[in-house]
């Protein structure tokens, strides 16, 4: 995350006078500008399939760094990260991406976007002009890319112009001066099995922000994951669920945990989903592990999960537990429940991106009792049918360049009660009531 770490006095001083300055806190309400940029990182995350996670605190700063005595706002791109791709997205051997919006007639506009290591505010001269401190790639100043290059940028009301540029081999972490605090937390106990028959409990203890996760079997089939908050980790507000994200870094892959809160206790507890149950139980060593208090808009992150002894205790778990709906996926189907799969009839929009009422494009999916269907498609049915407790196939003849028909699969995983992805992809798609969608988003006869 860049942060101002650049002072100086009339031009650039001296690499071992540099200190560093924590940025102000922003305003509540953002300059328009900036508000639509965050706005856009924030649905670009959602839109690839990730979580959101912004440091709101660090997003954008207010300074003055054109000269014209306005507040400018200077944006770091690094505390808009997106779970499913870190700082990379944003950082390399150049820094970290910033932007500057600088004040005019019509509010702000963009005057600077590039890479950089730290920057500043900087006095010009004795008269009070400021200019932009940076420090940038060390082959700006013709050295190696390690090296520092430190340079100061005037603005003439249309581009920049150096000042100075100066040269350094110095690391400008080491000069700061700064603390470097210590290390992050690290979560490494081993999960447990406690109990017998109906009553038993896998669990790990021992994690920063929960004292207990564990995982219990459900009467009439399935297994309840069930979390005890740490003090002082953020609870969402009275009667709202805790949403906890995982992410496998082996995989590649994410699930979203519905946690409500328990009756007269502290706890937050639901029923597993089946993706979740998945990673829980994967290769990995531990998870990377996300709350959400505003129900999955924005992400918060947590101290990784250790996955030590979790796939042989969720195991051992499993064959005390009653067998769950999903596993008999081939009974009878209830009231609008499909033929094959133990989901209901109905139309489906991707919850990353859309609300039942907002569905993003008007795109919309229909299941039907024993297919799926999607607007427009040239392809053919061929079969819908499981594939695993969890998992099913849907397969059709589809039209190749030249018109001839050619088998394709698409596999799904159910990650819910109401929910299923399709494997691969970062969607999420959730049932929603045909009388919440609004009429361009129906086009299914038997669901009109």
């Amino acid at each position: 995350m860049i942060r101002p770490l650049m002072t100086a006095s009339s031009m650039l001083l001296p690499l071992l006078a540099l200190v560093q300055s924590q940025p102000a806190t922003p305003p509540k309400v953002w300059p328009r500008e900036v508000q639509a940029l965050y706005d856009s990182l924030k649905q670009e995350c959602r839109a690839d399939g990730g979580k959101f996670l912004p440091d709101r605190a660090h997003f954008a700063v207010e300074t003055e760094v054109t000269g014209d005595g306005k507040p400018d706002w200077v944006v770091d791109y690094s505390s808009a990260r997106c779970s499913n791709a870190g700082y990379s997205a944003y950082c390399g051997t150049a820094g970290c991406m910033i932007a500057i919006f600088g004040s005019d007639r019509n509010g702000y506009r963009e005057i600077f976007n590039d890479n950089v290591r730290d920057w500043q505010a900087v006095k010009l001269d004795g008269k009070g002009r400021t200019g932009l401190g940076l420090s940038v790639h060390g082959t700006v100043c013709g050295s190696v890319g390690a090296d520092m290059c430190l340079e100061v940028l005037r603005w003439d009301g249309r581009k920049w112009a150096v000042v100075e540029r100066r040269r350094g081999t110095a690391d400008l972490s080491a000069s700061t001066g700064e603390d470097a605090g210590p290390p992050p937390a690290l979560h490494s106990a081993r999960w447990q099995v406690a109990g017998s028959g109906a009553g038993t409990v896998a669990a790990v203890t021992g994690h920063p922000e929960f004292t207990a996760v564990g995982l219990r079997c459900q009467p009439g089939g399935g297994m309840a994951m069930t979390i005890a908050p740490a003090k002082g980790l953020r609870l969402p507000p009275p009667g709202k669920p805790l949403l906890i994200g995982f992410r496998s870094a082996g995989e590649g892959s994410e699930a979203t945990q519905s946690l409500n809160p328990e009756a007269g206790k502290p706890d937050f507890s639901g029923a597993l989903d089946p993706v979740a149950r998945g990673l829980l139980m994967g290769a990995d060593s531990d998870l990377s592990l996300y709350a959400s208090y505003d129900g999955g808009d924005e992400w918060t992150e947590l101290t990784a999960l250790s996955l030590a002894g979790s796939t042989a205790a969720i195991r051992t778990l499993e064959k005390q537990c009653p067998r769950g709906a999903a596993a008999n996926a081939g009974g009878p189907a209830g009231p609008g429940q499909s033929r094959i799969l133990p989901l209901p009839v109905g139309y489906y929009v991707d919850a990353r991106m859309s609300t039942c009422e907002k569905p993003f494009a008007d795109i919309a999916i229909y299941l039907a009792e024993d297919r799926i269907v999607q607007r427009g498609s040239s392809c053919k049915f061929t079969s819908l049918k499981m594939t695993g407790a969890n998992a099913f196939r849907q397969t059709e003849s589809c039209p190749d360049i030249d018109g001839r028909p050619m088998p394709a699969t698409q596999d799904y995983r159910i990650t819910g009660p109401q929910s299923f992805e399709l494997v691969g992809f970062g969607d999420a798609w959730t049932f929603c009531s045909a009388n919440r969608l609004p009429a361009k988003a129906k086009f299914y006869r038997a669901g009109k």
